[in-house]
């Protein structure tokens, strides 16, 4: 039984934020750009969730298009949020921090400066995990875990659900474009990651949970081979990687 419904904030996959469904309580992964807490919203009543059992907030990494509408989600659902103290700085700023967003392919240069302008309501994080802490999801009805996978970010993290569902965000991409117009299964870079080293370790953590169906911020879900087709286009001979 599928636990992650997918909220789309961007249509055909190009943002994604993720619903967990818990045995007494739900958690929202990711919040989408600035002002997308309304769309938000709108879809989990149509998935039939009442936004007062959202028990937890867990926001994957310091791009704007991933903790936008954090602060104005946490006013009101109530909710504590949950991220890495790595990426904190970020969301107390309100800012994302474009130290980090090294180009994946040169063409991306103008996309990175329309986000280094960008800003939305800055909020601190309730629950900060530290260093490589291992956070269990147990108490919100969610047999499953947050690890921290840095790479993309340096404090980015995903959830491992017991289920074999994972949701990895940001630390790979499918589709075309921003991610997942059409060829959701083509497995692809996206714009930017900060550490292409720190990432290959973290796809080797990821992997060896042996999960089978894998979330992504940007783009199709896919499935395990798909996920390792692109460990090993981009990853495993990284001397080889132009970035």
């Amino acid at each position: 039984m599928n636990s992650v419904i997918p909220i789309s904030i961007w249509s055909r996959g190009l943002i994604n934020c993720f619903l967990i469904k818990g045995t007494h309580k739900h958690i929202l992964v990711d919040t989408g750009v600035p002002n997308s807490e309304k769309k938000i919203l709108k879809q989990l009543a149509q998935h039939n969730i009442n936004y007062r059992d959202i028990g937890l907030i867990i926001v994957t990494h310091s791009h704007i298009d991933h903790f936008g509408s954090a602060a104005k989600l946490k006013e009101t659902l109530k909710a504590p949020i949950l991220a890495h103290e790595l990426d904190q700085n970020s969301f107390i700023a309100g800012r994302a921090d474009v130290s980090t967003m090294k180009l994946n392919k040169s063409h991306w240069w103008l996309f990175k400066q329309i986000i280094k302008n960008q800003n939305t309501v800055p909020f601190t994080p309730d629950i900060l995990l530290k260093g490589d802490q291992v956070y269990d999801l147990s108490d919100w009805g969610v047999q499953g875990k947050v690890i921290h996978t840095p790479g993309h970010t340096p404090g980015s993290i995903s959830i491992i659900l017991d289920n074999g569902e994972s949701i990895i965000m940001d630390m790979m991409a499918s589709g075309i474009l921003l991610g997942g117009v059409l060829f959701h299964s083509r497995v692809k870079h996206p714009p930017f990651h900060d550490n292409l080293h720190e990432l290959k370790k973290s796809f080797d953590k990821v992997l060896l949970e042996k999960g089978e169906r894998y979330y992504l911020g940007h783009g199709g879900s896919l499935n395990r081979a798909q996920v390792k087709k692109y460990f090993d286009k981009y990853l495993k001979h990284l001397d080889n990687i132009m970035v």
